[in-house]
């Protein structure tokens, strides 16, 4: 099944700006996994040598394509790209994709003569401390417009999505004055089309059918003053809009109390009334296009007598709805045992795309290795280290859920990240019907400082930590500072200490091989990599070890026939070594590239005196072409071997492997 959205950013690679505001679109369009709220596929442009125009996109990548062009002076003055944009432009899908440009310099648009009718955003006329919200608010704007009728409008058409401000008349004259200013707002700014009275509704029309008829096609905007929860009509706007499964944004402007709070106002984003109708729009606006891409996806995932519900399910609407013997099915992430509960009483089964998949793989007991890094080639893919990230929580939620624990090697990356992957652990160890997980396991080799036991402490929350010993071959008479428990010293210092780093790795590595069942193979890198220091000074830095970290994880493990998912969208290790088994030359697999890491002639030597196996790139190019994708993993098809080493699409990349797997060994 294709992803039923994909946003395609293009934008050129020398621009510096435009990369940080894709990224920053990225992040907007994708929230919090373990939140509910919007997620959205992006894709960026592959990066080419010489910043040259990549290929054209293939066409089909997804049901719908929406093509975001940063049209800046980079952009301008490159010939090449302006005619890669009005190639792309010339060759859509009219019927399936859409090009929105952002200009972003003043003679940026358009670009060339193919361009003269597209529509675009102002954007270089917007202040740049006010230039991410503008940006994200068209971009909203303009996606919910494609969505509620992609092959019927063009860009520049009203935005079909309607605002029902329901409101009560007691209070349009009090303060705060909250109905008086969206009136205002949305008749100055016009991002939606607004039906905001029932002076809208013709003479001798049944109101309440006319309200209804307007709730199907609306998203709420709901105005709590002091006496909304005192009215019937009211009630009953917001009744008929959980019926029809509408978009709710609840405004709090009480200024008082309520004799009584109207219970199913719940269920539904609440923001703060401070005189910020512009924000408040801009959040309905995310939550009309959180419902419209919900709609979208969730029948790629139901089943017979599924009720599709595009927000989670609570008691009211659930009775709203229910039909006999039904299941609800409705996005992730799943609600709260303790609220599944009580939503159950109802009769109705609740699931989510998560757990339907956690029903039919069951990992209790299964500890499940994760390699990855930054990718030393994401760009050409494509990707972004946001895009590697995300797929790596993802993925770690889906195998929590089966019940499953996760071994990582070394650190748990940035601070961020490690704090993002322990709100997932605790999110869904607590799942019912989810067997409670080990955490993470995180393994730490020598000559990592031990941890103290402030920091095990600390970390406990997250992961447990296996540490592991000095190994046999390494003492103080190498050096005084490789001791049993070393104070931190670097792997750069000299090629002795490259040596005693690349020593612990190994056995670190080994030892975790051991300890796991199966191992999924995300980004990596095998070359230099650039660091951009936060005063915009660069540095490149290399691996530590014996050979690319994840690569002698995928060695270790096909040693010791121990199954290897490789996810190659990112690149990096996993592209390099699907290549490496499909006979695809990589010069980066060849002793003449991985020479100029640091030390590495110097450590080649220091392993020949140890007699320690030094790595033979050529024999292991052949070892992996001859073991096949069958050898590495024959838990799996060839088929889909090559689509989980090709695919962009996140859900199917954790469906293959839940469903590769469901097929371990019970005894592995």
């Amino acid at each position: 099944m294709k992803r039923p959205l994909l946003v395609h950013f293009i934008f050129h690679p020398n621009s510096d700006k435009s990369r940080a505001l894709a990224r920053f679109l990225h992040k907007f369009l994708n929230g919090d996994p373990v939140d509910p709220g919007l997620r959205v596929d992006t894709i960026f442009c592959p990066e080419e040598p010489d910043a040259a125009p990549p290929p054209k996109p293939e066409s089909g990548r997804a049901e719908r394509t929406f093509y975001v062009v940063f049209a800046d002076a980079h952009l301008n003055t490159d010939d090449a790209w302006r005619a890669y944009v009005g190639d792309v432009f010339v060759g859509l899908d009219q019927t399936h994709d859409r090009m929105f440009p952002l200009q972003l310099s003043k003679n940026a648009w358009p670009l060339e003569e193919r361009l003269n009718k597209a529509n675009f955003a102002r954007a270089h006329v917007v202040p740049e401390n006010e230039l991410e919200t503008f940006l994200s608010r068209v971009l909203v704007t303009e996606l919910c417009r494609y969505l509620v009728s992609n092959d019927q409008l063009s860009p520049g058409q009203p935005a079909p999505t309607r605002v029902f401000v329901s409101h009560t008349k007691l209070d349009v004259d009090k303060d705060p004055k909250v109905f008086e200013a969206f009136v205002e707002y949305l008749d100055a700014k016009k991002p939606v089309k607004s039906w905001v009275d029932s002076g809208d509704i013709g003479i001798g029309t049944n109101f309440e059918e006319a309200i209804e008829a307007g709730v199907e096609q609306t998203a709420m905007l709901c105005l709590l003053t002091d006496n909304y929860s005192s009215r019937e009509y009211c009630r009953k706007e917001v009744l008929l809009a959980k019926r029809h499964d509408r978009p709710i944004l609840v405004v709090d402007a009480l200024k008082g109390a309520e004799k009584r709070g109207f219970p199913y106002l719940g269920n539904a984003t609440v923001i703060r009334w401070a005189d910020n109708p512009g924000e408040i729009i801009d959040t309905l606006l995310k939550e009309v296009l959180r419902n419209l891409v919900a709609e979208l996806d969730l029948p790629r995932h139901r089943l017979h007598n599924d009720e599709v519900f595009t927000r989670p399910p609570e008691l009211l609407t659930v009775l709203q709805r229910r039909r006999p013997r039904s299941r609800v099915l409705y996005p992730d992430p799943p609600l709260g045992l303790s609220e599944a509960r009580e939503v159950e009483l109802s009769g109705v089964c609740l699931t989510t795309p998560l757990q339907r998949i956690a029903e039919s793989t069951r990992l209790r007991g299964r500890t499940i290795a994760v390699s990855l890094s930054e990718s030393t080639d994401i760009g050409a893919r494509g990707l972004d280290s946001v895009h590697l990230d995300a797929a790596t929580l993802d993925i770690c939620r889906y195998l929590l859920v089966t019940g499953a624990s996760l071994a990582y090697g070394g650190h748990l990356g940035e601070k961020g990240y490690t704090d993002q992957l322990g709100n997932v652990v605790k999110a869904y160890n607590a799942l019912e019907g989810v067997d409670p997980v080990d955490r993470i396991r995180n393994y730490r080799g020598w000559p990592l400082p031990r941890l103290t036991v402030e920091q095990r402490d600390d970390r406990s929350a997250v992961a447990r930590i296996i540490e592991t010993d000095r190994p046999a071959d390494i003492d103080e008479t190498m050096n005084s500072a490789f001791l049993a428990e070393p104070a931190f010293f670097s792997a750069t210092t000299s090629p002795e200490h490259r040596f005693a780093w690349a020593r612990g790795m190994t056995e670190m590595r080994e030892r975790q091989a051991d300890e796991t069942a199966a191992r999924v193979v995300l980004g990596g890198t095998f070359g230099p990599t650039e660091k951009v220091g936060e005063d915009g000074s660069r540095s490149v830095k290399w691996y530590f070890g014996l050979m690319p970290g994840v690569l002698e994880e995928v060695l270790i493990s096909a040693k010791r026939e121990q199954p290897v998912f490789l996810i190659g969208a990112f690149g990096g290790v996993a592209g390099l070594v699907f290549d490496l088994i499909e006979g695809v030359a990589r010069p980066e697999a060849t002793w003449e590239y991985q020479r100029e890491c640091p030390d590495s002639v110097q450590l080649r030597e220091l392993y020949q005196t140890k007699v320690i196996a030094f790595p033979d790139y050529s024999a292991i190019s052949q070892e992996l072409r001859s073991r096949g994708l069958k050898g590495l993993n024959p838990l799996l098809s060839e088929a889909e071997h090559r689509e989980l080493a090709t695919t962009l699409d996140t859900k199917r990349m954790i469906k293959l492997l839940m469903e590769g797997l469901s097929r371990l060994n019970p005894s592995a």
